[in-house]
């Protein structure tokens, strides 16, 4: 009985280490996602609230929690976040967007990105990095439970063409 429990408890441990890393690959893969979908938006010239928007969006998978559901009392289901979506990307200031649409894991503390425009000649490129601090179920070489995790993404700038 007592090696069954030994056992059980490095299963158990290799379990969540394996649940773990897979929810961070997600994540990581989301965040490539949202990183190309914000360089996209800024290469087209967007402002910074309409790629902070955009970015917010692509990371709805790995936001966490829905607060705006919870707040409701409402069920979280494909259609409402679909119309709230909608709405979020079509408010023009940050104070139009409270009650909308929030996820646990868009707040500044815990999602933030940079842009970064480099000049070759006539046409620059757009480095885009988008950050997110994740939770984690068990503490994994001392990092404690939460560890950052980014995604990269570089696109062609197009606004200079066509924007003046």
């Amino acid at each position: 009985m007592l090696e069954s429990i030994i056992a059980m408890f490095f299963l158990v441990f290799v379990f969540f280490l394996v649940v773990d890393y897979a929810e961070l690959l997600k994540t990581r893969t989301v965040m490539d996602y949202a990183a190309a979908r914000g360089a996209r938006a800024r290469a087209v010239g967007f402002n910074d609230f309409m790629v902070t928007k955009t970015l917010r969006i692509a990371t709805m998978p790995v936001a966490g929690e829905c607060l705006t559901a919870k707040s409701l009392s409402r069920s979280l289901d494909a259609s409402f976040l679909i119309s709230r979506s909608g709405s979020y990307l079509e408010a023009e200031h940050e104070n139009e967007t409270q009650g909308i649409l929030d996820f646990e894991l868009w707040n500044p503390s815990k999602f933030n990105w940079s842009a970064a425009e480099s000049d070759n000649g006539q046409q620059g490129d757009v480095n885009m990095t988008v950050r997110q601090r994740h939770p984690l179920l068990s503490e994994i070489n001392g990092c404690g439970n939460e560890v950052i995790v980014e995604g990269k993404a570089q696109t062609e700038s197009h606004y200079h063409y066509y924007l003046k």
